[in-house]
């Protein structure tokens, strides 16, 4: 089968070509653009063109398309609701979009929930009955696979952990809420912290100038300055695995999962986020299910945007839809 697999994040658009199992043809990325949604209709169709030609194939060569976007989404409808790193973007009936040029059948489904598919289907840990996959990056979030299926929910929001509230007193989240995982440890909250944080008190730290000046701090500076010893970053980098910690922990005490598979930070980061992850789990989860979790990097590195969004149109083309 060939697939046209979109996936759509709040800083970049990813777009591929490639087979049920998982095997890429050609794949393009773009900036997810700030502009109108229909100027972004517009460039995510001529990519979606673009990529499709360098594949050798044409429109109707396409037996599904599937498209992994930043939730809250209805997938019966495939509208994006509000995502809270897509500024203006509500109500964006994003399958609609896509099938008027394709006629092709559309999946969507949240980014989370599709590389938690994209693992099950393609990953190292392929088969596993019970996984979390978490998402890290712009914002944070999470897919869940239990007894082998995904847990999609009555509206579509299972799995979203990103916005399980850790206190209710913490910072403003870029859903509404306070104190939200993703407030913590999602890449945009994270780095407007540690500018604010660094400006208040005219912290001198590598952080800005391996950023490149203040306000360009994003979590590689972080990383980076935090291995090379810079005072503020280890501090920082403490509090940060620290909420890590705090959440994967509360995971494994609901879910009780086999694996627990950390994609971006776990994946670029390694042993410098998991060692102190692992090393924080015993205040936030009990002996015996924390010893039988697996919690380790993604298996499918700087990949798994395009397939988890290739795995979107091969569950969707399943007989049974799952």
């Amino acid at each position: 089968m060939n697939l046209l697999g979109i996936d759509i994040g709040g800083t970049k658009t990813a777009v591929c070509i490639g087979h049920a199992d998982g095997k890429i043809l050609y794949s393009k990325r773009i900036p997810t653009t700030s502009e109108s949604v229909e100027a972004y209709r517009h460039q995510l169709i001529e990519l979606c063109h673009h990529v499709v030609e360098k594949a050798n194939l044409r429109p109707e060569d396409l037996d599904g398309i599937g498209i992994s976007a930043p939730g809250p989404l209805d997938c019966k409808r495939g509208v994006l609701i509000a995502p809270p790193n897509n500024p203006g973007w509500k109500d964006v009936p994003i399958q609609a979009m896509v099938q008027k040029t394709f006629k092709a059948p559309v999946f969507v489904n949240n980014d989370a929930n599709a590389c938690a598919l994209a693992e099950l289907l393609f990953g190292a840990y392929r088969g596993v009955r019970s996984l979390v996959y978490l998402t890290f990056s712009t914002g944070m979030g999470g897919g869940i696979i239990v007894n082998g299926q995904l847990i999609q929910g009555v509206t579509d929001t299972g799995g979203e952990v990103g916005h399980h509230v850790l206190d209710p007193e913490g910072p403003l989240c870029g859903c509404g809420q306070r104190g939200c995982w993703e407030a913590y440890v999602g890449g945009r909250n994270v780095a407007e912290q540690l500018k604010a944080k660094i400006k208040a008190g005219n912290i001198s730290t590598s952080i800005v100038n391996k950023a490149g000046g203040l306000d360009k701090i994003n979590l590689q500076a972080f990383e980076a300055a935090a291995r090379e010893g810079d005072r503020f970053a280890l501090a920082e980098w403490d509090i940060f695995t620290d909420r890590l910690a705090q959440g994967v922990g509360n995971l494994i005490m609901i879910l009780n999962p086999e694996v627990i598979l950390m994609g971006t930070i776990g994946i670029h980061a390694g042993d410098f986020v998991m060692g102190p992850i692992l090393d924080k789990l015993p205040k936030y989860a009990w002996e015996w299910p924390r010893r039988a979790c697996k919690v380790v990097p993604s298996s499918l590195g700087g990949k798994i945007g395009e397939l988890s969004a290739l795995a979107v149109a091969a569950t969707g083309l399943k007989p049974s839809g799952g």
